[in-house]
C-alpha cells in the first residue's frame, strides 16, 4: 500500500512539472498599456518586455506603421496625428506567432477647435466652437477679440458681430502645448432702398425701382409686371403701397422698403405707343389705360397700306400683334378707337417691336 501511494505522488509531481514547463515556454506578445498623449507629442509603446516565452530571438511587427519610428522594433516611438490602435505581432525562432493590441488616444485638447466658418445676417447670432467643445478640468478657453461675444472664456460662445470678423481660439491643457485655431463669421448687411413715392393718373403705369440686393420680390403683385425684378411696372387702379423685399445671392438674408403710388382718379384713356409680343410675359399686348371703363368700345388697326389688320369690339388690352391669327411684322401701325360713348374717335400710331 505504501509503495502504491509513493508512485502516485511521484506521478503528480512529474505531471505538474511538465505542465509548468509547457506554460512557461508558450509565446506571448505584450503591446503595452493603453496611453493618452497630447497632440504633436510622442510616446514609446510596447511592453517590458514586448515578448515573453517562446524561443528567442524574436521578430516584431507593428501594424499600422503610421506614426512609428520603426515598425519592426520591440519598443518603437509613436507620434500619430490622431487616435490610433496598434497591433503587435511577435514571432519566435520556432515560427510560433503571438499578437497583442494597444490603444493610443489623443488628449482632450485635441478635440477642441474654433469650429467652422459661417455666414449670418446682421443682428443674428453665430455659435462659435466645434461640436466637441465642452468644459473639462484643467482646460481653459480664450477667444480673441472678445468684441461682440457673450463670454470669451466659454467653449462655445455666441457672437453677434455687426461686421465680418475672424476669432482666434486658444485652448490650454496642463502638460500639452496650447492649441490655436480660427473661425471667420461673415456678416451680410443688406440695405434695400426703394424709389421715391410717385403720383400717376388712373390708367397710367409707372416703373418702380429698388437697389441694395441681388434678388427682389414686390407685393402686392397683382398690379405689377415683372414683380420679381428690381424694376417692375406698376399699374394700380387705386393708391397702393408696394413693399419690396431684397435678398442676398443665396436668399439667406433680407431687407425691405416701401414706395407709395398715389392714383388720381379719372376717366381719360392713355395710349402706349409700343409693345413687344415675344411671349416673355412683359409688354406682350398693346395696353390702353382705363379702356376697361368703356365696354362698348370698338378698335381698328391698319397697316401703312391702309389695310385692316385687326378689329375688336370691347377691347381689353389683348391684342398680341397678330392679324387674324398670323404674326405681324415689326412696324408702325395706325389705330382708330371709338369709346362708344359719343365722345368721338381717337387716332394714333402703335409700334410692334421684335
Amino acid at each position: 500500500m505504501f509503495k502504491v501511494l509513493n508512485k502516485s505522488f511521484l506521478a503528480v509531481i512529474l505531471f505538474s512539472f511538465v505542465s509548468f514547463s509547457e506554460l512557461r515556454a508558450q509565446l506571448h506578445a505584450d503591446a503595452g498599456n493603453d496611453k493618452t498623449i497630447c497632440p504633436g507629442s510622442s510616446t514609446i509603446i510596447g511592453g517590458s518586455p514586448s515578448a515573453i516565452g517562446g524561443k528567442p530571438p524574436y521578430t516584431y511587427s507593428w501594424s499600422p506603421s503610421t506614426g512609428l519610428s520603426n515598425a519592426s522594433s520591440a519598443n518603437p516611438t509613436a507620434s500619430p496625428s490622431t487616435a490610433i490602435s496598434y497591433t503587435l505581432t511577435v514571432k519566435d525562432d520556432t515560427g510560433a506567432v503571438a499578437h497583442d493590441v494597444m490603444q493610443l488616444q489623443m488628449s482632450y485638447i485635441y478635440y477642441q477647435n474654433a469650429g467652422n466658418d459661417n455666414t449670418i445676417c446682421i443682428y443674428d447670432q453665430a455659435f462659435l466652437g466645434g461640436s466637441g467643445n465642452s468644459p473639462s478640468p484643467g482646460v481653459t478657453f480664450s477667444w480673441k477679440p472678445a468684441k461682440w461675444l457673450n463670454d470669451s472664456t466659454l467653449p462655445r460662445p455666441t457672437a453677434t458681430p455687426l461686421q465680418t470678423i475672424t476669432y482666434t481660439l486658444t485652448v490650454t491643457q496642463t502638460g500639452c502645448t496650447p492649441k490655436v485655431s480660427t473661425v471667420t463669421v461673415t456678416v451680410i448687411n443688406l440695405h434695400v432702398v426703394a424709389s421715391a413715392d410717385v403720383v400717376i393718373n388712373e390708367g397710367q403705369t409707372t416703373t418702380l425701382h429698388a437697389t441694395g440686393a441681388t434678388h427682389y420680390v414686390w407685393s402686392p403683385s397683382n398690379t405689377l409686371t415683372y414683380s420679381n425684378t428690381a424694376n417692375p411696372d406698376a399699374e394700380p387702379k387705386d393708391t397702393t403701397i408696394y413693399i419690396v423685399t431684397g435678398f442676398d445671392p443665396k436668399w439667406q438674408c433680407s431687407d425691405r422698403d416701401t414706395v407709395e403710388v398715389f392714383v388720381i382718379k379719372g376717366d381719360n384713356v392713355y395710349f402706349y405707343n409700343t409693345f413687344t409680343p415675344n411671349n416673355d410675359g412683359n409688354n406682350d399686348t398693346w395696353y390702353i389705360g382705363n379702356i376697361y371703363k368703356y365696354p362698348d368700345n370698338s378698335l381698328d388697326i391698319y397697316n401703312r397700306n391702309s389695310q385692316l389688320v385687326y378689329h375688336a369690339d370691347s377691347y381689353l388690352n389683348n391684342w398680341d400683334g397678330k392679324s387674324f391669327g398670323q404674326d405681324l411684322p415689326a412696324a408702325t401701325y395706325f389705330y382708330v378707337l371709338d369709346l362708344g360713348n359719343g365722345s368721338g374717335k381717337y387716332h394714333g400710331t402703335v409700334t410692334i417691336i421684335k
